[in-house]
């Protein structure tokens, strides 16, 4: 499977997806429009524009590392790690209202530093980094644009 040519690999396809996906959300990004905003201003489609350019520079890391690195996995281990985060965005998606932002968001992080294996051996730093990345997200969102996120109290009363 390593001389499987290099554009036909799932480490380049699904990023390749990716890239396509988040050029049709950016397209669609550009149609949206506000009635109070200023040209220049903070709107509505400012964090869709954000979440699309951090999405191009994510994928733009992905390629460059693919393209480093031979593949010496086969099809099925390949696809392991893209389907778990699939299964934990999903349960992210289905925990986030009645959970809140809080617990389902370091849920959703912890899955994804244990599907990377990141920090697993020091359960410290996984811990910090995981309420780290929380915090930060919450600052972006409920901080600077104003977002308001449900809290574990309003799903469960």
């Amino acid at each position: 499977m390593a001389d499987r040519a290099p554009l036909l690999r799932t480490g380049v396809l699904l990023p390749l997806f990716f890239l396509i996906v988040t050029t049709v959300y950016l397209a669609a990004a550009f149609d949206i429009r506000s009635q109070f905003a200023a040209p220049g201003e903070m709107s509505p489609r400012s964090v869709p524009i954000l979440m699309a350019c951090l999405m191009y520079v994510a994928l733009a890391v992905v390629f460059v590392g693919e393209f480093r690195k031979p593949t010496a996995d086969g099809p099925t281990r390949e696809m392991l790690r893209p389907a778990l985060v699939i299964v934990a965005t999903a349960g992210y998606i289905a925990l986030f209202r009645p959970l809140g932002y809080w617990l389902a968001t370091l849920l959703f992080t912890s899955a994804l530093f244990g599907i990377f294996h990141f920090q697993l051996r020091k359960p410290l730093m996984f811990a910090i980094y995981a309420i780290g990345v929380t915090a930060l997200f919450y600052g972006l969102f409920a901080g600077i644009f104003g977002v308001r996120l449900p809290t574990f109290t309003e799903g469960v009363f």
